[in-house]
């Protein structure tokens, strides 16, 4: 989930307490996954401690799972059909050059500084014709207030603003911060990257929490 040295270390740090307190947020993506995933080979990027992971090999795919943090890699379940690897998420320098039927990135673009980046790894390695799904935090809505745990972009500077930021709580962001940018920033970073969008998505909320895209990669 954490690219830059500066926030590579502080997923690091932070962990033990993520694995034991925070939510497991793969299922923000699982009713969006492909029905059949039998014999595909799956990129999960940006991966943590491979929740999302795990499931998707439950569903015979072969898993290749991307982290920045090894601290992260290192709470990961164990599985056959999973293979956790440290890496930038905004390189390809890990990948073996053979193409992946699909890429999963759960909840980490708002970790991402280099948005650009990450998306143009997601295109080259995914196969022609293959599919994508990106969920992130909701960009249009600050997200639970009672916590800080959830929120999108700070209240104090509103929607318009776009940078790093952190809260004063306890959760995840005001452990190791995020990324905020508009809707039309991540809409047409992945329309400069070449990737389709099939579906813009938002899970049944009364104030929308998350974001799910699914894209794919043209055929030629």
């Amino acid at each position: 989930m954490a690219y830059h040295p500066w926030m590579e270390s502080r997923y690091d740090r932070v962990a033990q307490w993520y694995a034991e307190f925070t939510r497991d947020w793969s299922p923000v993506c699982l009713p969006y996954l492909p029905v059949d995933l039998r014999d595909q080979r799956v990129l999960d990027l940006a991966c943590g401690i491979g929740s999302l992971s795990g499931v998707i090999a439950e569903r015979d795919a072969t898993v290749t799972a991307i982290d920045a943090s090894q601290m992260m890699l290192d709470k990961a379940a164990p599985s056959g059909r999973v293979q956790y690897r440290q890496g930038d998420a905004t390189s390809t320098d890990w990948w073996d050059g053979v193409a992946f039927d699909g890429v999963v990135s759960n909840m980490a673009l708002m970790d991402i500084e280099d948005l650009d980046a990450v998306l143009g790894t997601i295109a080259a390695v995914v196969r022609p014709g293959g599919w994508v799904l990106i969920a992130l935090l909701h960009p249009c809505f600050p997200g639970r207030s009672d916590t800080g745990t959830l929120s999108s972009w700070p209240p104090d500077r509103g929607y318009s603003w776009e940078g790093w930021w952190t809260t004063k709580t306890d959760g995840v962001r005001g452990r190791v911060g995020a990324y905020h940018r508009r809707l039309s920033t991540y809409l047409n970073a992945v329309i400069r990257s070449g990737l389709e969008v099939a579906e813009f998505l938002e899970p049944p909320a009364d104030v929308p929490r998350n974001l799910v895209l699914r894209c794919r990669r043209a055929q030629y």
